[in-house]
């Protein structure tokens, strides 16, 4: 899903962290936490797609969700064009709202069956517009076309949709606005295989229509593979390897990033890769291992691995690794 960045970073994110509170006790004190994002530096360009990929639990969804201001941040920065997302005041941030959406993961449980599907999404319009309610229902039928729905849709409810449909729905709301970021948190991952492809086909079209950056958060590489310009790898709440979408489908470097695309399905027989399947569970993000997360699943892991925690740094241009396999300890 290449984009065509202009090269002005519309969003960058600097040593990012959030940790949950693990209370205890009668007096329900605090006696651990969950470090769920722990210092995640990126930046993205306009007009790009940053696909966020690791196995379930490593920090994406609260990644995102802190980036939005959807949770608070324990520390760190989130520069959206120069504001900084996490100290705007209230009035500032309303005006974020409307440049930075998101199209959640599950199309039945994120629309709101008792409202009609116009009503779900001119709810956006109501709220940050002034428009007329004439002007409202004409530009909802309009995004309904948009996505591949009829205007006439817009006088039913949600539970009349198939999941594929339900997902378009929530594009459109998520459109609405003209934001100029989307967050697209596993947003076919509920959906059939066939429906996967229409999805994000509509997503891909969409970006070039309306010059629109993604984060595209997913399970698996062969998602990420196709609609991705840079792809950031994370496990246990940090990122582990970040580059261009074909340098890391093309020479992985990270250990974890190397079972990841191993693990990407060939359905072709006759071409099946011998796959580096992974070892283990992953630790829990309450007590991570010392040194390097992944080192307790590495099947190359070094004596220093386990003691000192390697830093991401970029081991060739703009290709970032945190690995002692490639920068030493």
């Amino acid at each position: 899903m290449a984009g065509t960045p202009n090269g002005t970073p519309l969003l960058q994110v600097t040593d990012l962290v959030k940790y949950f509170p693990v209370k205890a006790g009668a007096l329900q004190r605090v006696v651990n936490h969950v470090r769920a994002v722990d210092g995640v530096t990126f930046t993205l360009a306009r007009g790009q797609t940053l696909g966020l990929v690791g196995e379930s639990g490593c920090g994406k969804t609260t990644l995102a969700r802190v980036i939005l201001r959807l949770i608070p941040a324990t520390s760190g920065q989130v520069t959206f064009e120069g504001r900084e997302v996490l100290k705007v005041p209230a009035d500032v941030l309303r005006q974020l709202r409307r440049e930075m959406q998101v199209i959640f993961q599950d199309p039945f449980s994120s629309l709101n069956p008792r409202m009609k599907v116009g009503s779900i999404v001119a709810e956006p319009l109501s709220i940050h517009t002034a428009m007329s309610r004439t002007e409202r229902l004409r530009r909802v039928e309009e995004l309904l076309e948009v996505v591949g729905l009829a205007g006439r849709d817009a006088t039913r409810y949600p539970h009349e949709f198939s999941g594929g449909q339900r997902q378009r729905i929530g594009i459109a709301r998520a459109l609405v606005l003209n934001p100029k970021l989307i967050v697209c948190d596993e947003p076919v991952s509920a959906l059939d295989v066939s429906i996967q492809s229409q999805i994000l086909n509509l997503l891909n079209r969409l970006q070039k229509s309306y010059g629109l950056t993604y984060i595209f958060i997913a399970h698996g590489l062969h998602v990420i593979k196709h609609v991705s310009d840079r792809v950031a790898v994370m496990y246990l709440g940090k990122l582990v390897e970040e580059t261009e979408a074909d340098v890391l489908f093309e020479g992985p470097l990270h250990p974890y990033t190397r079972a990841l695309v191993a693990a990407i399905p060939v359905p072709d027989p006759a071409a099946r890769k011998i796959r580096a399947a992974l070892q283990g569970d992953v630790p829990s993000p309450i007590n991570p291992p010392p040194g390097c997360r992944f080192h307790t699943r590495c099947t190359e892991a070094l004596p220093q691995c386990s003691q000192t925690e390697p830093p991401l740094v970029q081991v060739s241009a703009g290709h970032r690794v945190a690995c002692h396999l490639y920068h030493g300890a």
